[in-house]
This record gives structure tokens, C-alpha cells and sequence, in this order.
């Protein structure tokens, strides 16, 4: 997926007009029941939940299914180092050579697992529902220092400069019948495109400083706040959050 894809659908989402304060309280109490709770039944519930608002909030599944793909290696790649035991092997369980998988640990790497998956989808409900330029302003609101959300704001742009240049170099060496030749070869094409990256990204830098530094640029990079209307979250995410929570305390 396209770095800027999660971007875009917080910009399209019809979510972007309910305040950015109940979106990040919505996300912080997924991924904090998410955390907290027991991984079965609980952990199922705050994903469905999530699932279901980011449905709502008109985000196609193949986006978050994409948003999900990085994330879920990490994921699947820790649960299964919890679960694998390597060498000596005590207790209930199975057993292949050296490779062993207790009862406990398979529990564990479960757990870790649903965990994960539910604390992330809770992340993107807020990533692929409000625009960091939303975001940044609700910071200021709280009187966040000003210097911390100029760098906020300036690295991400420079996330979306460095992806543009990756995109280019990329191209022009796809044109170059670049990745067809033996590993050796799309090594040192590898190496080359980073280096062509990190050029381009710093020339970028350099212009943009350059420019804020003619333009006399001493205060704060403004942009414009939304005006798509207030709205609340549906009634039924609340009513949701209270039953997941009634789950947990039942299944403690």
C-alpha cells in the first residue's frame, strides 16, 4: 500500500467531520482494552469493534487489509518465538527434533497474538480517520509547544517527499530492466537506490529550508482547519465500548 493510502482515506472518510477528541479517545480505549483484557473472548470483540467502525466510516477492507500486512509479520513473528521452544523440553505438549510447543506457551503465543491484531486495528481507526493536519491542530488546542509540533509537522512532509523520490528512483530503474539480472547485480541496485533516495530527500530538505528561510518564515506553519460540520460518534460505538468492557469484567 501506498505510504500516503492511509492519508487519503482519512481525508475522503465522512468520520473526518466528527471531532478529532472522540476519535482518539475511541482509539486510546481500544487499544488500552486491547492491552488490559483478557485475550479471549475480549481481545475478539475490541477487533470486531474496530472492524466495524472503520466499515463505517467508509474505508475499503482491501486498504486495511493492506495497512495490516506490514504489521502482521511483526506480529505473527513474535507470537511465534513466544510459542516455540528450542532445545531442552519439559511438560505437556508437542514436539518436533529440536523444536517444542508447550500447552502454556501456545496459550501465551495466542494471547500475544490477539492482543496485537486488536491494539493495532485500534491505532488505524484514528490513522485512516483523521489527517495528521487535523491532528496537529487538535495539539495545538491543547497548547502543545509549538517547536514539537512544527517538527512533527515538518517530518511529515518529509515522509511524503522521501516516499516520492523512493517511487521515482524505482522507476527509472524498472525502465532500466532493473531487478532481472542475478542477486548480486539487485544488490547493488539496492544499494544505489538508497543512496539516490537519501540525495534526493536531502536536496528536498535543503530547498524547503531555503525557501522558508527567503519567505522570512519565523512562526508557525498554519494550515487551514476543517469546516465539514460537527458530528458525534454513532451511538452504537459507545454502547459497543460498554459491552466489550461488561466482557471483560465478567470473564476476569
Amino acid at each position: 500500500m501506498r505510504i500516503s493510502g492511509l492519508d487519503d482515506a482519512a481525508w475522503d472518510s465522512p468520520w473526518r467531520a466528527i471531532p478529532v477528541s472522540q476519535k482518539v479517545a475511541l482509539s486510546l480505549l481500544l487499544v488500552l482494552t486491547a492491552l488490559l483484557a483478557r485475550p479471549w473472548p475480549t481481545c475478539v470483540l475490541v477487533a470486531a469493534v474496530a472492524v466495524a467502525a472503520l466499515t463505517v466510516a467508509r474505508i475499503p477492507g482491501r486498504m486495511v487489509v493492506a495497512a495490516m500486512t506490514a504489521p502482521a509479520v511483526f506480529i505473527v513473528v513474535g507470537a511465534v518465538s513466544a510459542t516455540l521452544t528450542v532445545g531442552a523440553f519439559e511438560g505437556p505438549g508437542w514436539r518436533w527434533g529440536w523444536l517444542g510447543i508447550r500447552e502454556a506457551d501456545m496459550a501465551l503465543g495466542t494471547g500475544l497474538l490477539l492482543h496485537a491484531i486488536a491494539g493495532t486495528l485500534g491505532v488505524l481507526v484514528l490513522a485512516m480517520t483523521t489527517p495528521m493536519v487535523d491532528l496537529l491542530g487538535w495539539l495545538r488546542k491543547l497548547h502543545i509547544p509549538a517547536s514539537l509540533i512544527e517538527i512533527a509537522s515538518l517530518m511529515y512532509r518529509m515522509i511524503f517527499t522521501a516516499w516520492n523520490s523512493l517511487v521515482l528512483v524505482r522507476q527509472a530503474q524498472q525502465q532500466r530492466l532493473g531487478g532481472t539480472g542475478p542477486l548480486r547485480r539487485r544488490f547493488a541496485e539496492t544499494g544505489r537506490l538508497v543512496g539516490a533516495v537519501a540525495v534526493r530527500t536531502w536536496l528536498a530538505s535543503t530547498r524547503l529550508a531555503d525557501g522558508l528561510a527567503i519567505r522570512g518564515h519565523e512562526s508557525a506553519l498554519a494550515t487551514l482547519p476543517s469546516r465539514r460540520g460537527n458530528r458525534n460518534l454513532p451511538i452504537w460505538v459507545p454502547a459497543g465500548m460498554i459491552f466489550v468492557w461488561g466482557v471483560a469484567l465478567w470473564t476476569r
